[in-house]
């Protein structure tokens, strides 16, 4: 939608050009709404002095603005001293608001809104301007957890999350920060709390798998005695799959992931389908914790399908 341009030689109207919540007449709503739009999102609520629902949402909206920081901007218009606007974009009640994302109108409603209604659509306005961002900034928060920087990484997750709240993979990467901090309960409960469609993300399906063998470590603690008999035995019976497949558990659960998947791939080698193809599948396992992008999983992928099939 083209909105009509105004003549922009107007008296500064702005309560301030830094604020996050400023006054906008019709000369300068191009400048102040629709121009600024295409930097940050700006949500325009349509009011009158008369209005007395416009009294009780105006201060509403103002509060979430304000604790967005900067990532979406609240402009208000008093329709009676500017109707030109509403009636272009024709506005026939009030309080109307209106969101504006890249010079153009993008969301809106009309009439007075339960808090959690207007909490969730500014979340959704703010997030226009970040969703790039945001993948950035996962992209490097996964590369401080490789680091081992655990703390900046929650940082950097925590920080997403007070803009795009539900962001699926920002919370499983904060449950991984939390499991390598062996917070695993917290990140079981973070994991617990997530809706049905993450079962489509990756990030989910990873820490999920992740938080699991965290578990499992937790309550079966492992030592190196461990790992000396079970080789010691391995080299006694060598055709036994099941210590070979115990072997993998453990190394998985002291992150030897490299020597985990070498251990399944012998099984695999020797028969896939030992124990119900029991090796295939805790090897599918490891590679949903690591992910598709790691090499391991990449040249794993590689060595699992030549012998399958070849």
């Amino acid at each position: 939608m083209e909105i009509e341009s105004f003549n922009n030689n107007f008296e500064d109207h702005s309560l301030n050009k830094d604020s996050v919540i400023i006054e906008v007449i019709t000369e300068n709503f191009m400048t102040d709404v629709i121009e600024k739009s295409k930097e940050t999102p700006v949500i325009v609520d349509f009011w009158a002095p008369w209005c007395e629902p416009c009294k009780q949402l105006t201060p509403i909206i103002e509060k979430i603005v304000k604790e967005k920081n900067g990532n979406v901007i609240l402009a208000k218009m008093n329709i009676d001293e500017s109707p030109e606007v509403a009636q272009q974009l024709k506005i026939q009640s009030i309080p109307a608001v209106m969101a504006f994302n890249e010079g153009q109108p993008v969301d809106g409603f009309i009439g007075i809104q339960p808090e959690k209604n207007i909490i969730d659509f500014i979340n959704k306005i703010g997030s226009l301007k970040n969703s790039s961002t945001i993948e950035e900034n996962i992209i490097a928060g996964k590369k401080y957890i490789n680091d081992g920087d655990i703390e900046t990484a929650s940082l950097v997750f925590s920080e997403i999350l007070k803009i795009e709240p539900e962001n699926i993979s920002a919370k499983s990467m904060l449950a991984r920060c939390l499991l390598r901090s062996n917070q695993i309960d917290e990140a079981e409960n973070i994991i617990n709390s997530l809706p049905a469609n993450a079962e489509s993300n990756q990030d989910f399906i990873s820490v999920r798998s992740e938080t699991e063998v965290f578990k499992n470590v937790k309550n079966n603690p492992i030592s190196n005695e461990q790992e000396d008999k079970l080789r010691g035995d391995i080299d006694t019976n060598p055709k036994n799959q099941q210590l070979k497949l115990d072997l993998a558990k453990l190394l998985l659960a002291k992150g030897e992931n490299e020597n985990a998947i070498n251990e399944l791939m012998k099984i695999i080698e020797f028969d896939p389908k030992w124990n119900d193809g029991e090796a295939r599948k805790q090897l599918i396992e490891i590679f949903n914790i690591l992910g598709n992008e790691n090499i391991l999983v990449i040249e794993g992928r590689k060595k699992l399908s030549t012998m399958l099939f070849s």
